[in-house]
C-alpha cells in the first residue's frame, strides 16, 4: 500500500465512481465486497488503488463498461435473479419471443448496478431478494437518478404481501408481478415494448 501511496497511484471514491460510471455508494459497496482495493487516510477519507479500478474496467468477465459499445438495434434487457434455474428460464423465455434484443443476466444487485451505471436498459426485470444490493435498494438508488433509470421495470418476486407492503413506496413506479411468472404476460409485454420502441 505504501508504494501505491508514494507513487500517487490512487484516487478518491468520487474519481473512481466517474471512471467506472457508477455512484459513490456503489464504489463503497465494491470496496466492502473486495472488488476494489482501498484504505482510509488519517482524516478518514477513503482512497482507491487505481490499479484495482483499471482491473475492474478491463476485466472481460465484469459488467459492461461506460465505453463499451451498445447493440444499436433491438431492446436492451437486464435480468437480475440469484436463482440460476430461474435466470436460465428467463433467458430461454426472452429468446423464445424471437424479438431483436440484447439480454444481460445478473445474479446479484451489485453487478447489475455497475452495468446500469454504464448503460441504461429499456427493460429491467428484477427480483427483490438478490445478494450484495437487494432489489429494494436498487430501486431506491434508481429513483435518485430519475433521468437515467430504466424505461420499464418489472419486479417479479416471491415475497409475501406483508413483506411487500412494508416497502410499498419503493414499488410505486414499477410493475409488480408475483412468482411463478406468467410466460404469456412477459411475451406480450415484450412485444408491446418492442412495438412502441420502433420509430414511426
Amino acid at each position: 500500500m505504501n508504494n501505491a501511496q508514494d507513487n500517487n497511484e490512487y484516487c478518491s471514491t468520487t474519481q473512481a465512481a466517474k471512471m467506472l460510471g457508477i455512484s459513490v455508494g456503489t464504489v463503497q459497496q465494491l470496496v466492502e465486497n473486495g472488488k476494489l482495493q482501498a484504505w482510509k487516510t488519517s482524516g478518514g477519507h477513503r482512497r482507491i488503488l487505481l490499479h484495482s479500478v483499471n482491473t475492474l474496467l478491463n476485466d472481460p468477465n465484469s459488467s459492461p463498461k461506460p465505453s463499451s459499445p451498445r447493440v444499436v438495434d433491438g431492446l436492451h434487457i437486464y435480468v437480475v435473479e440469484d436463482d440460476p434455474i430461474l435466470l436460465k428460464g428467463y433467458q430461454k423465455l426472452l429468446e423464445k419471443t424471437a424479438l431483436p434484443m440484447h439480454v444481460s443476466l445478473f445474479d446479484n444487485g451489485l453487478d447489475a448496478m455497475l452495468s446500469i451505471g454504464a448503460a441504461f436498459p429499456d427493460l429491467l426485470i428484477l427480483d427483490l431478494e438478490v445478494p450484495f444490493i437487494d432489489g429494494f435498494e436498487m430501486l431506491t438508488r434508481l429513483q435518485k437518478i430519475v433521468a437515467k433509470k430504466p424505461k420499464h421495470i418489472l419486479v417479479i418476486t416471491g415475497l409475501s404481501e406483508t413483506e411487500i407492503q412494508a416497502k410499498k413506496h419503493v414499488l410505486d413506479s414499477v410493475t409488480l408481478l408475483k412468482k411463478p411468472v406468467n410466460p404469456a404476460f412477459i411475451e406480450g409485454y415484450l412485444r408491446a415494448l418492442y412495438m412502441t420502441s420502433q420509430p414511426l
